[in-house]
């Protein structure tokens, strides 16, 4: 059976959107950071994102198809977006998801092959919470403290306990840290 992680970025007071990234992502962008993220995208082959996330990646990253970064590696995935409004998915590859999320995800879940990775997208991801398909949470926590901006795990969302399974600093400041939930 396939592993699904969920993959998330966030600020030390857990701040994710786009909005804010410009202060916090590219001051710790560096090249060990970069290695780190293409490694881990290199585990799947099925790349999952809610539609906002889907929206505001695949303009960018559908066109970066060679060199050494995760592009190259995230174009020759298989992209599933969960969207009931979204008509069209134009980045090579995308398979749009309109309805019984859990269930398609459960039987892509039992396929053969590499890694399923949902990329933030924490509305998915709190749909999915409590399902028993969330394998890990790989998150990689940024010194910065933002105090304002959307936080992924918002209020309301399932507690859910977690072990943590590895834990490395990047020499940026970032934290990368592994989690699964406890149960597993």
């Amino acid at each position: 059976m396939r592993k699904l992680w969920v993959k998330v970025w966030m600020t030390l007071d857990g701040v994710f959107d786009a909005d804010t990234m410009d202060y916090w992502w590219q001051n710790t962008n560096t090249p060990e950071r970069m290695e780190y993220i293409t490694e881990q995208y290199s585990q799947g082959d099925i790349y999952m994102m809610g539609r906002t996330t889907y929206e505001m990646l695949w303009p960018g990253w559908s066109t970066q198809t060679t060199g050494d970064g995760p592009g190259p590696i995230l174009n020759r995935m298989h992209k599933y977006v969960t969207s009931t409004t979204l008509t069209e998915a134009p980045w090579k590859e995308s398979t749009i998801i309109r309805e019984n999320v859990v269930e398609e995800i459960a039987k892509l879940k039992q396929q053969p092959g590499k890694d399923i990775i949902i990329d933030g997208s924490a509305t998915l991801v709190q749909s999915l919470q409590g399902s028993g398909l969330i394998d890990e949470y790989r998150v990689l926590v940024e010194p910065f403290i933002m105090g304002r901006g959307r936080r992924f795990f918002a209020e309301g969302t399932a507690m859910t306990k977690l072990r943590l399974v590895a834990s490395r600093t990047l020499n940026s400041g970032t934290l990368a840290l592994i989690y699964q939930p406890a149960n597993i």
